[in-house]
């Protein structure tokens, strides 16, 4: 079986959803749109693959023209199958600027597209091929509770959600009013209940200081981790607050390399890493960051995209659970789907996925 083909496609899709807010201007900004990228991979056999990244703020059309002009020349004519050697393949070919940032949130695409051909060449779905550890995952949600949108609201939003099975949601702080992040953790708590649970997600911002002051409080409270709460290059910070907190410290969701996963895994910081399968290159780099958590007993729980973390949650015993956010729940039909308090990859080979042809014409940013 052999690559004939690369094509792409770029969606602009409104996020629908109050904004968010910057330690700069703590009114609720940032973007109220989601740009992915579509990859689509033909092969000699007949077989299809589809894969996607997504990008938040500018970026998509730099993007798009990477896999289009680097990329696409890379894995044309090679097995498609032959993930770990492409990988490698396209990571060579950037070694010159480095495979981070732009160039690997452009590889995931068509390495997710190359893993979805994969399991459709071997007829099987995506968890199957990954390693079949469970027929389904519980979730969280992910994209309710940010910081523009008030405690009440997001409980009102949250409580259709917990009734078809959702274990509860990550809360995002960093508004800049420390004592307002408090009082809505709290209140989300509180309106959600005992049976919920509640991460937090600082995204780097807070000082060393102020992330201790709020560890207590957390651990009055009872939420499950604290996401990224002062910048990831804070060792010395990080270990600090892995002796004294008894909230569970999670990392990973700007990390842009495996190299920066084996190291926090390795320092025994951490007991929930949150790799985002767009930002690290794809499924091939986050299978070799999962094997290294594995053995450190530490969780892998990778970030948002329930259309590829069902099928990780569900082949991989590591991934406990599936990070959830609606943004492309109009462009796919058949992804997973809540059943008996959990969600249930798709039993299609690959992924499971179909594009909604409605959706891409409606959100399409430019056609070729």
């Amino acid at each position: 079986m052999h690559l004939l083909s690369l094509t792409t496609d770029h969606l602009r899709i409104p996020l629908g959803k109050p904004g968010r807010v910057s330690l700069s201007d703590p009114k609720p900004t940032g973007p109220d749109t989601v740009d992915l990228v579509l990859v689509r991979v033909d092969t000699d056999a007949g077989v299809t693959g589809l894969g996607f990244t997504y990008v938040l703020g500018p970026g998509a059309t730099a993007v798009r023209g990477l896999i289009d002009a680097e990329i696409a020349p890379v894995v044309s004519g090679e097995d498609p199958r032959d993930t770990d050697r492409l990988f490698a393949k396209a990571a060579t070919r950037f070694r010159g600027v480095g495979f981070t940032g732009l160039a690997a949130r452009a590889y995931s695409a068509v390495d997710i597209a190359l893993w979805d051909l994969k399991a459709k060449a071997a007829g099987v779905p995506l968890f199957r091929l990954l390693g079949n550890a469970r027929a389904a995952a519980p979730f969280f949600v992910s994209d309710l509770a940010t910081p523009g949108r008030s405690a009440a609201d997001v409980v009102k939003a949250a409580k259709p959600l917990l009734k078809l099975g959702a274990t509860g949601l990550r809360v995002e702080v960093g508004t800049g009013d420390l004592r307002a992040d408090a009082d809505r953790v709290r209140e989300i708590s509180d309106g959600l209940g005992e049976d919920a649970s509640v991460s937090v997600a600082a995204d780097g911002r807070f000082d060393l200081g102020t992330a201790e002051a709020l560890t207590h409080f957390f651990e009055d409270i009872g939420v499950d981790w604290f996401e990224d709460p002062i910048p990831t290059a804070d060792t010395l910070g990080y270990q600090k607050l892995a002796n004294l907190m008894e909230v569970p410290l999670a990392v990973g969701s700007s990390f842009d390399t495996r190299e920066r996963f084996f190291r926090v895994i390795r320092d025994g910081m951490v007991r929930t890493i949150r790799p985002d399968v767009c930002r690290i290159g794809g499924i091939t780099p986050l299978l070799k960051v999962a094997t290294v958590a594995e053995a450190f007993q530490v969780s892998v729980s990778p970030v948002r995209l329930p259309e590829v973390g069902t099928h990780l949650a569900c082949g991989l015993g590591v991934v406990p659970h599936v990070d959830t956010v609606s943004w492309f729940a109009d462009v796919f039909t058949g992804g997973p789907k809540p059943e008996s308090g959990k969600l249930v990859p798709p039993a299609e080979a690959g992924l499971g996925l179909v594009l909604t042809e409605s959706a891409v014409a409606r959100w399409r940013v430019s056609s070729r």
